[in-house]
């Protein structure tokens, strides 16, 4: 229920952003600029508070300057405090092609709050945290703000709505969603949402071991036929 409200909510909001914008001037390298510049501002109605930042890094180090999210929305409703990832895209809305979100690993990092770079055997889970979000007394999100760069359209969705199966892309281990995906009427919840990721790693990771045992075939292979020629 909370999502939906905060969907109707930032809906809006972001419907204002686009239509402050001049196309022409906005590329990939400043739309992250453009969206941190429009929404310093915060909302709030009965019992509602919506804030707005720049990436907390309170969880990861920056890597390469970036990170996994490129707003972060959080606040409370209805007493429940609540924490949105926002990543901010500027594509064609009317491609049925996937596209790069992030990688499993910061997906996973971010909905269980771990605060390590790398999941390992070692991961500390905290069970309190989340059991907290697993009961519904904590939100936590991840939103996709999508500027169609040829029309001015836009489009924005939490992951939890996204009703087509989850992908991971085997080759780089990015989770890909189209930019106007099919949505759930009533969004996965978060036990949902973490179960259906780990299902779609677990098919690419399976995916990537069976490509590498076919490539590693095809140079064992040609190995031998170089080895075998004369002069080498």
């Amino acid at each position: 229920m909370e999502l939906k409200i905060l969907k109707n909510i930032l809906w809006g909001e972001f419907a204002e952003f686009a239509g402050t914008l001049e196309l022409e001037n906005v590329t990939d390298r400043n739309i992250d600029d453009k969206v941190m510049e429009f929404f310093r501002h915060s909302i709030e109605k009965e019992g509602i508070k919506i804030n707005f930042s720049e990436p907390i890094n309170d969880i990861y180090r920056f890597e390469g300057g970036r990170t996994p999210y490129d707003l972060l929305i959080f606040g409370k409703i209805y007493e429940k405090n609540f924490k949105i990832f926002l990543n901010n895209k500027l594509g064609d809305l009317e491609s049925g092609a996937r596209n790069d979100v992030t990688t499993y690993n910061n997906l996973l990092r971010l909905y269980l709050g771990v605060r390590s770079q790398r999941l390992s055997g070692e991961i500390q889970i905290d069970r309190n945290l989340l059991l907290k979000r697993a009961r519904g007394d904590e939100i936590i999100s991840y939103a996709m703000f999508i500027l169609d760069k040829n029309t001015g359209n836009f489009n924005f969705f939490f992951l939890e709505e996204v009703a087509d199966a989850f992908y991971v892309n085997p080759r780089n281990y990015m989770f890909q969603v189209k930019y106007r995906p099919a949505l759930r009427e009533n969004p996965l919840n978060y036990c949902e949402f973490i179960l259906n990721l780990i299902e779609a790693t677990i098919r690419a990771l399976r995916a990537s071991i069976e490509k590498a045992e076919e490539e590693i075939g095809i140079l064992k292979h040609l190995k031998e036929e170089i080895e075998g020629l004369r002069g080498c």
